[in-house]
C-alpha cells in the first residue's frame, strides 16, 4: 500500500525535476517497475545535495543550555505522550493523529498536535546525543502520520484536522529542521515518504490559500519548500509565487504605521516571525533576499518598540497576550545587528540608543501610547482607538491600560482559548475591558463590520492627539451601536496624561461623554479591571495597594460604584486568564463597575492615579455631568486644583 496519496510512480514521473542530470532517468526506472532503485538513487541525491550543517547553523544554537528540557521532551515523546494546548495525552503503540482527548472537544488540540513541535525536539535530542533511537522514532511517527493523514483532494484551506493550511504551513519549519537533522540516520524509504509529503504540502499550500496571518504562514511554508528543496519540478515556481504574494501582502495586511491588520500584537508577531524566517533562510543559504523583506521587517519590528511598556512588554489588544518586546527583537537583532534602538530594548537598556520618541500615536493601527520616559519605573498608558481590524477582534474600543512604577496597575482580561466557554465569551466582550457598556449591553461592531481592502490605508477615527511637555491628550469615540439592536448612543473618551500638573506626580484623567439621540432613560456602565491585591472602596474612590507600598486609585466624579470579583452569574465579570495545565484557567480580580443613569447626555470624569507612599493623596474629583462642560476640580488635603480639559 502506498504511504501517501501521491504514488511513487507519479512522484518519480511527474514531480521531480528531471532537468537535473542525476534525476533524469528516474521516470524511466519507475515506469519499468524499478521503484526500489529509483528510491535508492533519489535518496542518495537528496543526501548528497542538502547541507545539514549550513541549514542547521544558528538553528541549533543553545541546545546544550536546554539539554535537560530536550531530554525530558524526547523521553516523553518516546512514550507517545504529547502535550497540546496545555493538555497531555498518552497514546498506545499507535498514534491516532486525529484523536481529541479534551473534555469539551477543543478542536485546537488535534490541530496543534499536527503542527509537530515535538518532532523538532526529537531532532534536537539526536543532535545532542547521537542516539539512533530518536531517528527510528521519528521515522516511525512520520510513516504513521503519512498513512493516516492523507492529503485531501479538494477541501478548503480551513477544512480537515491534519491538513488545514495553517498547520500545513506551520509544520514545514520544524519538518525541515527535523529532516536535515535525521537525513543520514533514516532509511531511503523515509526520505522518499518525507519528500512526497513535502510535494503534497506545496500543492495544497499553492492551491488553497486563505487570508490574513494564515496566508503568511501558508506562503512561508511554500517558500521554504521551494527554496530549500529545489529538486521538485515546480520548486522555482512555488518560490516565485510565494515571494510575489508575500511582497503584495505587506501592502494588503500592514498599516502604514507598521501594525498588522488584525491589530493583535500576538498575531502581528506571527506575521513578523514568518517574514523573518524567510529572510533568515535566504541569508543562511548565501542567497540574495528580495529588498522588500528587509524594508518591510524594519517597520514591523518597530511596532514592538513603539508599544513597549516600562517592563518592555506590549499591551494586549484583541486576541493577544502582553508580548515580550525584548524577546521578539532578539530575533530582529540577528538580522539588524546595527540597529541601536533594538539593542537598547534587547539589552534591557544596558546598551544601544534610547528610542527617539516618548508618547506617540499610531494613527492607522489606532494605539495611543503615553509615557514619562524609558526608565523601568516610568509611568505608561495605552488607549485603544483602533478600527475593528481584519480578525481576532474584541469589542474593546476606547480601552485603557496603565503600567507604572514597575507593575501593571490597570489591565484587561486578555485572551483565552478559542472554545465556546464563558471565559472565552468574556474576553471577547466589552465587559472584559476598561471602557463602557450602555444599558447593560456591549459594543457590537462584529455583527455589521466587513473588512474592505482599502481599510488598510485609512487612518483610525481619532478626533484628537497631541503630546506636549506637561500634558498629552488623546480623544476618540465609539458610535457603532450597543447590543443586538445596535442601540444608538455615542461614547466619546478623552484621556489626559498629566505629566506635571501643579506639582502632582504623573496621572491620567478619563473624561467620558455619552450622547443619546433620544430622551429615554439610559445607563452608562464604566469598567476598570484592577490587579488582584487588597482593594478598598471609600465613597467615589477605589484604591488597590501593593506589597511594596505602591498603590493605584480610581476616583470618579459620579456615584454608582461597586466592586465585582470572580462573578459567574448572570455573566462573567472580574476575571483574568491563566494559561496553565488542567483546570487552571482564570483567577478572580477586583473590577470596578460604575453604573450611572442619564437622559440625553452625560459626562463622567475619572482620575486614574498611580502612586507611591509619599505622594500627595487625591481625595475626590468634582465635575459637572453636563457634556458641554470642560473643567473639573481635584481635592487634596488642604487644597484643591482646578483643571481644564
Amino acid at each position: 500500500m502506498e504511504t501517501t496519496r501521491l504514488s511513487d510512480l507519479r512522484f518519480f514521473t511527474e514531480c521531480i525535476d528531471t532537468a537535473i542530470p542525476a534525476l533524469a532517468d528516474l521516470p524511466e526506472l519507475a515506469q519499468d517497475g524499478q521503484i526500489p532503485e529509483a528510491i535508492r538513487r533519489f535518496a542518495a541525491y537528496v543526501r548528497e545535495t542538502l547541507n545539514p550543517d549550513l541549514y542547521l547553523a544558528g538553528e541549533r544554537e543553545g541546545i546544550e543550555t536546554r539539554a535537560d528540557t530536550v531530554r525530558a521532551v524526547a523521553e516523553r515523546v518516546f512514550g507517545h505522550t504529547f502535550i497540546s494546548c496545555r493538555v497531555p495525552y498518552t497514546f498506545g503503540k499507535e498514534i491516532d493523529w486525529e484523536y481529541n482527548p479534551t473534555y469539551n472537544g477543543y478542536a485546537e488540540w488535534p490541530w496543534q498536535l499536527n503542527r509537530h513541535p515535538e518532532w523538532k525536539m526529537l531532532a534536537e535530542y539526536y543532535l545532542l546525543t547521537g542516539d539512533q533511537k530518536a531517528a527510528d522514532e521519528w521515522e516511525a511517527q512520520l510513516i504513521s502520520w503519512a498513512k493516516q493523514a492523507q492529503v485531501p483532494e479538494n477541501a478548503s484551506g480551513y477544512a480537515t484536522i491534519c491538513w488545514r493550511t495553517i498547520e500545513a504551513g506551520i509544520r514545514i519549519a520544524p519538518w525541515t529542521y527535523t529532516f536535515h537533522a535525521f537525513l543520514h540516520a533514516v532509511s531511503d524509504d523515509a526520505v522518499v515518504v518525507f519528500c512526497k509529503s513535502l510535494w503534497e504540502h506545496a500543492w495544497r499550500l499553492r492551491n488553497f490559500n486563505t487570508k490574513n496571518n494564515w496566508l503568511i504562514m501558508e506562503l512561508h511554508g511554500l517558500a521554504r519548500i521551494g527554496h530549500v528543496f529545489p529538486f521538485f519540478r515546480e520548486s522555482a515556481a512555488w518560490l516565485d509565487y510565494a515571494m510575489t504574494r508575500l511582497k503584495e501582502e505587506l501592502d494588503v495586511q500592514v498599516y502604514p504605521d507598521g501594525m498588522q491588520n488584525e491589530l493583535s500584537v500576538s498575531y502581528h508577531s506571527v506575521v513578523v516571525h514568518n517574514y523573518m524566517g524567510i529572510l533568515d533562510m535566504y541569508r543562511r543559504t548565501g542567497k540574495q533576499a528580495p529588498d522588500f523583506l528587509e524594508k518591510g521587517l524594519v517597520s514591523l519590528n518597530d511596532v514592538y518598540v513603539k508599544l513597549a511598556a516600562p517592563d518592555l512588554h506590549t499591551p494586549a489588544p484583541n486576541d493577544s497576550g502582553r508580548v515580550d518586546a525584548a524577546w521578539e527583537l532578539r530575533k530582529a537583532m540577528r538580522l539588524y545587528p546595527d540597529n541601536e534602538v533594538y539593542r537598547y530594548i534587547v539589552s534591557g537598556r544596558k546598551e544601544g540608543t534610547t528610542p527617539p520618541y516618548g508618547s506617540l500615536l499610531m494613527p492607522y493601527g489606532g494605539a495611543a501610547i503615553f509615557r514619562t520616559g524609558w526608565e523601568p519605573d516610568a509611568v505608561w498608558g495605552y488607549m485603544d482607538m483602533s478600527p475593528f481590524g481584519a480578525g481576532h477582534q474584541h469589542e474593546d474600543k476606547l480601552n485603557v491600560t496603565i503600567f507604572a512604577y514597575g507593575r501593571e496597575m490597570l489591565h484587561e482580561a486578555g485572551v483565552f482559548d478559542y472554545d465556546t466557554s464563558e471565559m472565552r465569551k468574556y474576553v471577547l466582550s466589552t465587559r472584559a475591558h476598561n471602557t463602557a457598556r450602555i444599558d447593560g449591553m456591549d459594543q457590537n461592531r462584529r455583527a455589521r463590520y466587513r473588512w474592505e481592502a482599502d481599510d488598510i490605508r485609512k487612518p483610525c477615527d481619532t478626533a484628537y492627539f497631541v503630546s506636549e511637555p506637561h500634558r498629552d491628550t488623546a480623544e476618540s469615540f465609539y458610535d457603532e451601536g450597543y447590543g443586538p439592536a445596535f442601540l444608538d448612543v455615542k461614547h466619546t473618551r478623552r484621556l489626559l496624561f498629566c505629566k506635571d500638573e501643579q506639582g502632582l506626580p504623573p496621572f491620567f484623567v478619563a473624561i467620558d461623554r455619552f450622547t443619546a439621540p433620544d430622551d429615554r432613560p439610559h445607563s452608562a456602565e464604566l469598567l476598570w479591571h484592577l490587579e488582584n491585591v487588597p482593594t478598598t472602596l471609600d465613597r467615589n474612590s477605589v484604591t488597590s495597594r501593593f506589597e511594596d507600598g505602591t498603590a493605584f486609585s480610581v476616583i470618579t466624579s459620579a456615584g454608582g460604584i461597586s466592586i465585582v470579583k470572580g462573578q459567574k452569574t448572570p455573566e462573567f465579570q472580574g476575571w483574568f486568564p491563566v494559561h496553565g495545565v488542567g483546570d487552571v484557567e482564570h483567577y478572580a480580580v477586583p473590577t470596578i463597575r460604575q453604573t450611572v443613569p442619564f437622559n440625553g447626555g452625560l459626562r463622567i470624569v475619572t482620575v486614574l492615579y498611580p502612586q507611591r507612599p509619599d505622594f500627595p493623596q487625591i481625595k475626590a474629583v468634582e465635575a459637572s455631568a453636563d457634556p458641554a462642560e470642560t473643567g473639573f476640580t481635584l481635592y487634596l488635603p488642604g487644597r484643591k486644583i482646578e483643571i481644564t480639559e
